[in-house]
């Protein structure tokens, strides 16, 4: 597995890259999803995109382990805003 120290979400990476932001890592599943996880390991949610009005926005789903579920959280126009609006 490639690492960088890059924030900026690219989700167009032919392989597998681990990206931090912050104390969040991120890593590509597929063209359009990444998971978003802590240093341990643990999983914070996911981003991935969408089309609205024609264009290219953002989407995370934070995940709450207590619960088994995801809580969809409001789209974004900038992907690293989508992985922003995890941390808190």
């Amino acid at each position: 597995m490639q690492t960088t120290t890059d924030a900026r979400l690219s989700i167009h990476s032919p392989r597998p890259v681990a990206r931090s932001r912050g104390d969040l890592r991120i890593l590509d599943v597929r063209d359009d999803l990444s998971r978003v996880t802590r240093a341990n390991g643990e999983i914070v949610g996911y981003v991935d995109r969408v089309d609205v009005a024609g264009d290219t926005a953002y989407r995370a789903r934070r995940y709450i382990a207590a619960e088994r579920r995801f809580v969809e959280l409001p789209n974004v126009w900038d992907a690293d805003d989508a992985v922003d609006t995890l941390r808190w």
